[in-house]
């Protein structure tokens, strides 16, 4: 926060409801674990969590990967077939065929802005597809004084790309950081929400604008709620700004849903306060008044871990992993993963399991056996688990059931 003044105008703000709406108003219902408490579970499965690492190999998918940012994959279980895609920073889709076979095709996005964090964000591949080709693709566009985050949906062939980029929805607000997109992608599958065909974005502060992951007229810090078609979700909770789904985030880069329908996200805290929530819509998960963490500098930016009408978080990790993306596993390939989070992290260059365990969630840190920032995460048609490494020499590795 730049001043207390600002600080207490976002306590007034939140007192007289203009961030939350009071039908939605929760307090967090589940116990926060922190990665670095020590794990009282006695559980068979819980031992074999921990020992994922020792039961794996891996094997190397595609090399020279320049500033990887998401993957995605399209399944046959009929051929036994996987198609993975990759999108990278600068706007280049990789098709990788069930042989490891990759073809390169550019992304005609308009003013892609790549600077800092920017550049293209997530891909989404619709559960309709092959019947419906149409894909989204989140990104950065603009200038360094006025840039934000933009969804677009194409038309995606297996052989020749993505073509046919029309605008969805543009973040309302611009700003001039490069840093604090958000932009992960979910499609809603039938759920209490009635919204069969409805999707989420996850949307950052911009990093110097953090008081507007408060304020109900920004979009700023917010996951917003959309159709195909760049129309609000219906049922909306906030009339004033109907493309609000929740509000309080700071960065986040995770969103999945799960085998019941609930919906995770998580988000990067400051220095320490990363965080796993279960998303309620019209909820307010806080940032900046109740954060975990503190200033880069050191300095204290809240003086609350929680506060009235404001939900917790369900896992906290402090000191910070830097979390970069997640998803639900259900397959049967590794049982002891079954129903659980996959988190990959940057700067623990890790992949972490979250489980629900005796009323409350676990976090346990399995496999970090790559020594490399974990960029992505995804799973091929067997099961096995996809990694995708950060940075200008990145790599996909699959991660393989070791033989006896």
């Amino acid at each position: 926060m730049k001043s207390w003044r600002a600080f207490y105008s976002l306590l007034v703000l939140a007192s007289w409801g203009g961030a939350l709406s009071p039908a939605f108003a929760s307090n967090t219902t589940a116990a926060v674990v922190s990665e670095n408490a020590p794990s009282k579970s006695t559980s068979t499965q819980q031992v074999d969590v921990e020992k994922f690492a020792q039961q794996v190999v891996t094997e190397d998918v595609i090399a020279s990967l320049l500033f990887p940012k998401a993957i995605e994959t399209v399944i046959d279980k009929s051929q036994s077939k996987t198609h993975i895609l990759i999108v990278t920073r600068d706007g280049e889709l990789v098709i990788v065929d069930n042989k490891g076979e990759g073809k390169r095709f550019p992304l005609m996005l308009d003013n892609l802005y790549t600077k800092g964090q920017g550049g293209v964000l997530d891909i989404l591949i619709p559960s309709q597809f092959p019947d419906d080709s149409t894909v989204l693709l989140s990104y950065s566009k603009g200038s360094d004084s006025a840039n934000r985050l933009a969804v677009v949906k194409g038309q995606l062939s297996l052989t020749s790309g993505i073509t046919n980029l029309q605008p969805v929805l543009e973040v309302a607000q611009t700003k001039d950081t490069p840093v604090h997109y958000g932009g992960k992608l979910l499609q809603l599958e039938v759920s209490a929400l009635g919204a069969t065909h409805g999707f989420l974005v996850t949307t950052g502060d911009g990093f110097d604008y953090r008081e507007q992951a408060q304020v109900i007229s920004s979009q700023l810090g917010k996951v917003l709620g959309f159709t195909i078609d760049g129309e609000p979700l219906v049922n909306h909770p906030f009339p004033e700004n109907p493309f609000i789904f929740t509000v309080g985030h700071r960065n986040p880069q995770g969103l999945v849903q799960g085998n019941i329908g609930q919906i995770f996200l998580h988000e990067h805290g400051p220095d320490g306060g990363d965080e796993v929530n279960l998303l309620q819509q019209g909820a307010n998960y806080g940032w900046p008044v109740v954060t975990l963490g503190k200033d880069y500098s050191g300095a204290r930016i809240s003086p609350f871990k929680t506060y009235p009408g404001m939900t917790d978080p369900i896992v906290n990790w402090t000191p910070s992993i830097a979390p970069s993306s997640m998803l639900y596993y259900t397959d049967s390939q590794y049982p002891m993963l079954t129903n659980s989070l996959l988190v990959t992290s940057l700067k623990a260059k890790a992949l972490y399991v979250v489980k629900a365990v005796s009323n409350a969630y676990t976090s346990s840190r399995v496999f970090d056996e790559l020594g490399e920032r974990l960029r992505d995460i995804a799973i091929d048609h067997n099961g096995n688990i996809l990694l995708l490494t950060d940075g200008e020499n990145a790599r996909l590795i699959k991660l393989l059931p070791k033989e006896d």
